[in-house]
């Protein structure tokens, strides 16, 4: 098996010289968020003097390494995010959303593979049904056992929850393509270039660089200090299944699926016809220290392989060429922070909860208005510059989510031995505050 990432098939080859010193914004991070900010502030502004320091590769974290979801959904459900903001401001938050998948799917090519056909969240037993069918509105609809099994023939389906506002991509493409973009419009962009925010600008390897606006979109890979913990997601990735195969699978519309359990998971169906299937389980690192051993927990990827041959039996002696991980950035209230002070030029994004190949292009479309002082409806949602709820101190919030995760896959579990909802999961619930 290729330990590698799927997606990553091929480096992406940055040339540049020696960083000037000086630019009216720099940008530390070279993902999403770091390249959609530079793009919305070219489109803004042409002539912007943009440089992008990335510690690694561009691409390097979550970026390059999802599942390829442009997806609507956010990581608070809706209805709780109408208990704590209202309706209207809600919805106002999810049509914006709606509009930031057409616009990927606008500016990708070819080779993101953006194929907009929606998600569908199955249920195989009755306690997922329930859930389910909590979430039924406006966006999400409720198909049957046979309508859902018409669209993916899962083992034992009985309904399942779907949203047409959902595309499948190839995230590594897309950050190549974005990389092509804003360097063609004049962006400097710097590998291997660790970048610190000070006074005035950056500092790069020990040189200071002076920028009048500084953005820091490292996401995951930034320092917490109790404004965000990272969690692991872990990804596989079959052999290309053949014709015969996926015609029994069904699912000729590239449709991403997940089964409503407890412990996130996520699939899709790739350009090249493999499944590429991810999920939660590796365990929270004490004081939120990044650890690349997480990213290649044997026991989740294990775990994971054997979910996708229970929904699909066909697969049993499928061949799994690929296994990859990499931690996500989680805020206490699982809603994502951006903000930026105008006084000091100071910008930040993040915080995605997994949902950031949408978030980050909105979040990052927020960003480049905010600095070039344009005020929009964009500006005024909810989560533009609100204060981050901090975390608990260690070694309570070590223990406190690390039992989540155990205790997700203890309700999981229940549910499927059972049928009915799961006390464990009664319990959890409002701790997770989703």
């Amino acid at each position: 098996m290729n330990s590698g990432v799927l997606w990553q098939a091929y480096a992406i080859r940055i040339e540049s010289t020696e960083p000037k010193s000086e630019y009216d914004v720099c940008i530390i991070g070279g993902g999403f968020s770091g390249l959609w900010s530079a793009h919305h502030l070219l489109a803004l502004d042409p002539t912007l003097r943009i440089a992008i320091f990335e510690a690694y590769e561009f691409g390097f974290g979550a970026s390059g390494r999802n599942g390829g979801w442009a997806s609507s959904e956010y990581p608070v459900y809706r209805r709780s995010l109408i208990a704590r903001i209202g309706e209207a401001r809600t919805n106002q938050l999810f049509e914006a959303l709606d509009s930031a998948i057409d616009e990927i799917g606008g500016f990708a090519d070819e080779s993101v593979g953006f194929t907009k056909s929606g998600s569908l969240y199955f249920a195989r037993n009755d306690a997922q049904v329930s859930r389910l069918r909590e979430r039924v509105d406006s966006s999400h609809l409720w198909l049957s056992a046979s309508e859902a099994k018409a669209k993916l023939n899962v083992d034992g389906i009985k309904g399942a929850l779907f949203n047409p506002n959902c595309a499948t991509i190839n995230p590594f493409n897309l950050v190549s393509l974005l990389i092509r973009d804003v360097a063609k419009r004049g962006a400097e962009l710097f590998e291997s270039s660790f970048a610190t925010a000070v006074g005035g600008g950056v500092l790069v390897n020990n040189a200071h660089i002076a920028a009048p606006v500084v953005i820091q979109a490292t996401e995951a890979l930034g320092s917490a200090d109790r404004e965000f913990i990272p969690l692991y997601s872990l990804m596989v990735a079959t052999e290309p299944l053949s014709g015969s195969i996926w015609s029994e699978l069904g699912n000729s519309s590239r449709i991403t699926f997940a089964e409503a359990l407890h412990m996130v998971n996520y699939a899709q169906r790739t350009l090249d016809n493999r499944i590429a299937i991810g999920g939660r389980g590796a365990t929270y690192p004490f004081g939120s220290k990044l650890s690349v051993a997480k990213e290649k927990t044997e026991k989740v990827h294990a775990t994971i392989r054997s979910l996708l041959i229970s929904w699909f039996p066909i697969l049993k002696d499928v061949k799994f060429t690929h296994a990859w991980g990499g931690a996500v950035a989680i805020t206490r209230n699982w809603e994502p922070y951006l903000q930026f002070d105008k006084s000091s030029g100071y910008g930040r994004l993040g915080g995605y909860a997994g949902d950031g190949v949408t978030m980050s292009y909105l979040a990052s479309k927020i960003l480049a208005q905010l600095i070039a002082g344009k005020e929009s409806d964009l500006t005024n949602l909810h989560f533009v510059n609100q204060r981050i709820r901090k975390w608990e101190l260690e070694p309570l919030r070590y223990l406190a989510v690390n039992s989540l995760v155990k205790l997700s896959g203890v309700s999981d579990r229940e549910e499927a031995r059972t049928g009915r909802p799961s006390l464990v999961s009664k319990i959890i619930s409002p701790l997770i505050l989703r």
